[in-house]
């Protein structure tokens, strides 16, 4: 039979999510030790015994979220065939995975990124974790541009761009999400951000088209 987990882990991850309900509901300053401790229905002093300080609580709270989201997309990314749109469309699928993307996490990672308190504090992690998944975005869309034909010397570059604006546009659902979620639908991102991707292919792909025949032009007037 499968260990079961510790008592002191599980209460910690009971601990964290009691937090992330609690973050999603007051924001960071409204969360206290006691609102934490009520919703989790423990003491302050079982509180205190895994967290020492309300810093603590938050770093517990970015690393399960992190970890989290770490886990799903290597789950479904390694699952997914290796083809590069299959890839992509997965990828892009994943940041709005329902195990993930809830709106009491939502409302957690946009504390992270938004109050100056959390920000200033979190900024470098949460810099190197948005990085990590822009890669990627990055390395997909290098090996789409590198299968057409034509000139590849601009293909690290293009790769670069359009994973940045993807990455933007895939926020700005986020956004929307956490301010109109009545009207917000995870399929129809999934879509806009697919339709950018196609968008960008055709373009470059008719943008080397057009070079081919200047240049074919060209070389027959000389």
């Amino acid at each position: 039979m499968p260990k079961k987990p510790p008592v002191r882990s599980n209460r910690k991850k009971e601990l964290i999510e009691a937090t992330i309900a609690v973050i999603a509901q007051h924001g960071y300053h409204g969360t206290t030790v006691s609102r934490v401790a009520g919703s989790a229905m423990v003491s302050i002093g079982l509180m205190n015994f895994h967290f020492k300080t309300k810093d603590k609580l938050f770093e517990g709270v970015f690393k399960h979220l992190a970890d989290e989201f770490m886990l799903v997309w290597h789950e479904r990314v390694q699952a997914a065939p290796a083809e590069p749109w299959a890839r992509l469309q997965t990828m892009v699928e994943t940041y709005f995975d329902r195990g993930i993307f809830t709106p009491a996490k939502l409302a957690v990672w946009f504390s992270f990124w938004s109050d100056p308190a959390l920000r200033d504090k979190f900024r470098d992690a949460a810099t190197a974790v948005e990085r990590y998944y822009v890669r990627e975005l990055e390395g997909q869309i290098y090996n789409l541009v590198i299968a057409r034909p034509g000139d590849k010397s601009s293909a690290k570059k293009i790769s670069v761009r359009v994973a940045a604006a993807l990455s933007a546009m895939i926020d700005g659902f986020w956004l929307q999400a956490l301010l109109y979620p009545k009207a917000y639908k995870s399929k129809d991102a999934v879509k806009s951000c697919m339709a950018f991707l196609q968008l960008h292919d055709l373009y470059y792909a008719q943008r080397e088209k057009l070079a081919e025949t200047a240049g074919a032009k060209a070389a027959s007037e000389a």
